[in-house]
C-alpha cells in the first residue's frame, strides 16, 4: 500500500466468546494513550461502540458479550511510526453473526461488502475452545458418532471444520481462488494467557498442533500472504462481578500483549494491524 494517506479496513471474523470487543477497546486504549507505533491523526468521531467495554474494564472486570444484532465500524484517523496516514476502519459485532454465517452458508450484502473491500482480514481463533473437540476429519467416524436410546446422533463439525468453511465462504465471496490474490490474513489465537503456555512458544507452533485442519488450509491457501500471532488483550483473567484491583492499578492501556511470530511478547497491541497494513501494499 503505498500513498501518504490511505484507508486501511480490516475485516475481522470469529465466533463467539473469542475476544473480539475487548480487543477492539484495548486497541483503542493504547492508541489514545500513545502506548503504540499508530497515533490518532485527530479524535476520531465516535467511538461509542466501545463505551460500555471501556468502562467495564477500566473497573477491573470483564465486559458483557455485544449484542446479537449489532454491528458498528469504528473510523479511527491514525498515523504510524513511518508517517503513513490511515483510517483504521475497524468493526464491533456479536460473534452469533458468524456462526449465522457458517450454518446459513449465505452471506448477506453488507457482509459481502466488508469481505469484498476489507485491505486485510484477521481470524480470532480461542484454541482453548478447539482442545479436544473431534469430528469425522480427527477421528474415524464411529468414534465421533454418539448414540442415543439407540439411535446415531449426527456428527458436527469441530471449530476448525466451520473456520476452514468460514474462510472458503470468503475467498467465494470475494472472487479469489489463486495462491497470490488473497487479501493479506493475520491468525490471532486469542486469550493467550489462558493457556499457560512455555515463553517463546511461536504461535504458528500452536496452530499446527491444536487446529492442524485449519493451519493446512491457511498454508495452502495464503502462503506468505499469512501470519499468525498470539494475542492477550488483557493480559489476565477478569471477572464479570469482582472486580481486579491489580488491573485497575495497572490501567487498561498498560495491559495485554501480542505474542509475534518468533514467539516473543509485544505490549503493543497494534502489531497485527500494521502487518496487515505492511503487507497490504505487497
Amino acid at each position: 500500500m503505498s500513498g501518504s494517506d490511505v484507508n486501511v479496513r480490516i475485516a475481522l471474523f470469529g465466533e463467539s466468546d473469542n475476544g473480539k470487543s475487548h480487543y477492539g477497546a484495548q486497541l483503542l486504549e493504547r492508541i489514545e494513550a500513545e502506548k503504540c507505533e499508530i497515533k490518532l491523526r485527530v479524535a476520531a468521531a465516535d467511538v461509542s461502540a466501545f463505551d460500555e467495554v471501556r468502562r467495564r474494564l477500566s473497573a477491573g472486570l470483564l465486559a458483557e458479550h455485544t449484542p446479537s444484532g449489532v454491528y458498528q465500524d469504528v473510523i479511527l484517523p491514525v498515523v504510524d511510526a513511518a508517517g503513513r496516514a490511515m483510517d483504521l476502519t475497524w468493526p464491533d459485532y456479536a460473534g452469533e453473526q458468524v456462526r449465522q454465517l457458517i450454518d446459513s452458508r449465505a452471506m448477506k450484502q453488507e457482509w459481502l461488502d466488508r469481505t469484498q473491500t476489507a485491505h486485510g482480514w484477521v481470524l480470532i481463533v480461542r484454541s482453548k475452545l478447539a482442545k479436544g473437540d473431534d469430528d469425522i476429519f480427527s477421528k474415524p467416524l464411529a468414534h465421533v458418532v454418539r448414540t442415543h436410546d439407540g439411535e446415531a446422533k449426527k456428527p458436527r463439525r469441530s471449530i476448525q471444520a466451520r473456520l476452514v468453511e468460514l474462510l472458503q465462504m470468503l475467498l467465494h465471496a470475494r472472487g479469489l481462488h489463486e495462491q497470490g490474490q488473497v487479501p493479506p490474513l493475520v491468525v490471532l489465537l486469542s486469550c493467550w494467557d489462558e493457556l499457560k503456555l512455555p515463553e517463546g512458544t511461536k504461535p504458528s507452533d500452536l496452530l499446527n498442533e491444536q487446529l492442524p485442519l485449519l493451519a493446512s488450509f491457511v498454508r495452502s491457501a495464503w502462503g506468505a500472504r499469512a501470519s499468525v500471532l498470539g494475542l492477550s488483550a488483557l493480559g489476565g483473567e477478569l471477572d464479570m462481578k469482582q472486580a481486579d484491583e491489580a488491573f485497575i492499578d495497572r490501567g487498561p492501556e498498560n495491559s495485554g500483549f501480542v505474542v509475534e511470530a518468533d514467539g516473543r511478547p509485544n505490549p503493543d497491541l497494534t502489531v497485527p494491524i500494521v502487518l496487515l497494513a505492511d503487507m497490504s501494499g505487497n
